[in-house]
Order: structure tokens, then sequence, then C-alpha cells
């Protein structure tokens, strides 16, 4: 288990170098290229300006579908050759030839331009929740997306059921586009083994002690006042709870023991990520639920 854990860290790591590049132009607030990598323009956007660009703040970039069947599609970023999942594709505008389409018209191999706010959830492969827009600029051939064949295997392959799934928390400030690592510090879990068997495996801990202190093995989130964070886990959950504490004033990552807990609202989208809205100053603990178990994640935000 921990071999593979070793591999599964590895891969996000150098995930997101790539996504960085992707992501650059949200960080910094600009509008990115909107010109299309082909001789064929798109129709122009309702929401651009007057010069045909995307308005301030939104990143657009090129993209090949390398697998599209039903809710299950799959992007590759032409500049970074990095793969990513276009989730929440209901709540996006979809065009071809000029028309309003749904998800299911995407094919493998076609080259669409993509319109988002820029935040890439660093899980394997990423995933892109903020996309408004996408529009086929390009029919493409689907022999065009073999290339990619490795990758999209990968990617709908089962999952490891006897590993305990590790999560990143997504958010945004003024200067960067932040990605903090979320592993279990409890769980519960049970699988089914080759031979036909149930193992399971169970851990305790806590993400603050008795005393209120938080454990040295949560981490934390610097934000300077209320933002919009995305949570993605490596399986989607089922179901998510987050509850929240404060943190004492003036202390150095401790809350009152004696605090209640508050309910924190968030959505747990069809695609497994979860959207919330995180504060400075508080203790924020993760329930999830899979498949195989129950698990427990933690993150301290500070100012």
């Amino acid at each position: 288990m921990k071999l593979a854990k070793m591999m599964r860290v590895a891969a996000v790591g150098l995930l997101a170098l790539g996504l960085v590049a992707l992501a650059g132009c949200g960080v910094q607030g600009g509008t990115g290229d909107a010109t299309p990598k082909n001789a064929s323009e798109p129709a122009a956007d309702a929401n651009a300006n007057d010069n045909g660009e995307a308005p301030a703040g939104d990143v657009v970039s090129t993209a090949m579908v390398a697998y599209a069947n039903g809710d299950q599609v799959l992007f590759v970023d032409q500049d970074t050759q990095t793969p990513y999942i276009p989730t929440n594709l209901d709540d996006a505008t979809i065009v071809v030839d000029g028309q309003d389409v749904d998800e299911d018209a995407l094919v493998a191999g076609n080259i669409v331009q993509v319109t988002g706010n820029g935040i890439m959830l660093e899980s394997y492969p990423g995933q892109y929740p903020g996309i408004s827009k996408v529009e086929v600029i390009e029919q493409g051939n689907p022999a065009d997306a073999e290339q990619y064949a490795d990758i999209v295997d990968t990617v709908f392959a089962a999952p490891d059921q006897s590993q305990v799934p590790s999560g990143n928390l997504d958010y945004k400030t003024a200067d960067a586009q932040v990605s903090v690592m979320l592993d279990p510090y409890e769980f519960q879990w049970k699988w089914d083994t080759e031979d036909g068997q149930v193992s399971e495996a169970n851990a305790s801990g806590f993400a603050a002690d008795g005393n209120g202190a938080v454990s040295e093995n949560t981490p934390d989130a610097r934000i300077a006042e209320a933002t919009d964070a995305f949570i993605a886990f490596s399986v989607n959950p089922t179901s998510v709870e987050i509850e929240r504490t404060p943190l004492i004033k003036d202390a150095s990552a401790k809350i009152d023991p004696a605090a209640e807990d508050e309910d924190v609202p968030s959505t747990l989208g069809d695609d497994g990520a979860i959207a919330l809205r995180i504060e400075p100053n508080y203790l924020y603990e993760v329930k999830a639920t899979f498949p195989q178990g129950e698990a427990e994640y933690a993150f301290y935000t500070v100012s």
C-alpha cells in the first residue's frame, strides 16, 4: 500500500506542473488567447467583448476530445498535453457549427476551444469544474485521438479498491492558484480481494487533540478572506459532510475543545467534485463516504 501511495503522489506532482501552465492566465486574472489554432474560426461568443475576446478573467485554451461516451468525457490540453476531465458540462454552453448542443454531441478527435475560470482540481486526471463554454472549432477524426489511448485506459480503469482515496483542496487567491493535498487521518475500509475474500483496514486519528491543538499532520490553507474552493478525491465519494470549528484568536493552530462545530454547506457534483466556501481561521473536517467505506480528512485556514 505504501508503494502504491508513493506512486500516486508522484503522479499528482507531475500533473501539477502541467496544470500550472494551463491555469497560469487565470492566476494572474488576465484574458487568455482567444485565437483558435486552426483555419476554422469559431462562432462569436455572446459573452465576448467588441474585439471578440473572452471577458476579462476568463481563460481560453484549446483541447482535443480524447474520449467521449455519455457523461464520461476526457480532454487533453493541446499546449501542455495535460489530460483533464471537463466537469459540470451540463452547466456549460456547448457549441457545434454555431448551434447550442449537449455533451453527447462531442466525439473523440474534436478540437475544442474551452473557456473557463482556470481553476483546475489537481486530482488525477485534473478536473475542471469552472468551464463556462466549449466550442468545437475543428471536427477532427477519432483516429487522431488514438494517440491518447493509454491515458484513456488509465483514467477510466477501475480504481484499486484497497487504496483509501487521497484528496486535494483547490482554491484561488489574488496571486496564485493553490492546491492542498488531503490525506485521511481516520478511516474504516473494506474491499473484495481477487480470491473472493473480504479484506479490511482501519485507522484512528484526530484533527485536533483533547487540548484543542491542531495535529501537525493537518495541512493549512492561507486565505485573506472568504474564498470559493473545491475538493476532489482520487475516487468519487457517494456523500460528504463538512464541519468547521473556529480557531482561537491569537493562538497558533488551536481550537477551543468546548466550541460547537458548525455545518458547512457544500455541493457534491455528479463528477465527484465538492464545491464549498471557506473562511479564514477555522478547522475544517471532511467526512467522505465511498463504496468501500468512510474516511475523514481535515485542513485549517489562516489569514
